[in-house]
């Protein structure tokens, strides 16, 4: 009997042990709980989240208004390169035209030279 009470006693005192554990487990627990910020950190990144959807939508916008004035100054390069390539035509084409001109003045100053010669004589 005397072996029997002994074990009670140890099985109670391993029960306390048990019971005082789990007591501050518990107390810690419920310390845990109680300073949990999780559900403000939770509202804190859908915030975020919230805020990074507008800041890419609005980047979008954008980058759409930014390629659409590219097309247009695109198109405007073009516009322009033709116009250059018509006035260096044209400018190409004067250029001809003026040194055909001097050609004929230099022949008609020869002739008159010549004319002015011949009546001198």
């Amino acid at each position: 009997m005397l072996t029997q009470l002994q074990l009670l006693e140890q099985t109670i005192a391993e029960l306390k042990a048990r019971y005082n554990i789990t007591a501050t487990e518990l107390a810690n627990l419920k310390h845990k709980l109680a300073h949990d910020d999780s559900p403000r950190q939770i509202s804190q990144l859908q915030l975020e989240i919230s805020q990074s959807k507008d800041e890419n939508n609005a980047l979008h916008a954008r980058i759409k208004e930014l390629l659409s004035a590219q097309d247009e100054l695109d198109k405007r390069l073009d516009e322009l390169s033709q116009d250059n390539e018509r006035l260096a035509k044209q400018n190409s084409e004067l250029a001809e035209k003026n040194a055909l001109a001097i050609s004929r003045a230099e022949v008609i100053q020869t002739w008159l030279s010549k004319i002015d010669n011949q009546n001198h004589q």
